[in-house]
């Protein structure tokens, strides 16, 4: 994975996976509110991949000022009816992370 450059990952993995993605967001948004789908990208140990993880921030003011706030304030700011926030969890620890709007829309993923 270190051959890409880490927003070409995630460009990647929206492009290969938007449908899923929109649809799950769609879904996660509904029940649990704003948040972002985290794409992990390393598999587990076994060879498995990891199923995608929907993040959400229950303290606000914590998250506003912490190692997070840039993807914070992408949550609090996105329009879950054509946008998806969406996260990479890169196998070296870092994560990546933007706004991706494209068809279907997440409620029509």
């Amino acid at each position: 994975m270190s051959e890409f450059p880490p927003g070409d990952l995630l460009d990647d993995l929206v492009e290969s996976h938007w449908d899923t993605a929109a649809r799950h967001a769609w879904t996660q948004y509904d029940q649990r509110g704003r948040g972002a789908i985290v794409f992990p990208v390393a598999p587990e140990a076994d060879g498995e991949r990891k199923p995608l993880r929907y993040l959400t921030f229950s303290d606000e003011e914590a998250a506003a000022e912490g190692s997070f706030s840039k993807l914070y304030e992408l949550i609090r700011t996105y329009d879950p009816e054509t946008q998806v926030v969406i996260a990479a969890a890169l196998p070296d620890d870092r994560t990546v992370f933007d706004i991706y709007e494209q068809a279907p829309s997440p409620p029509d993923a």
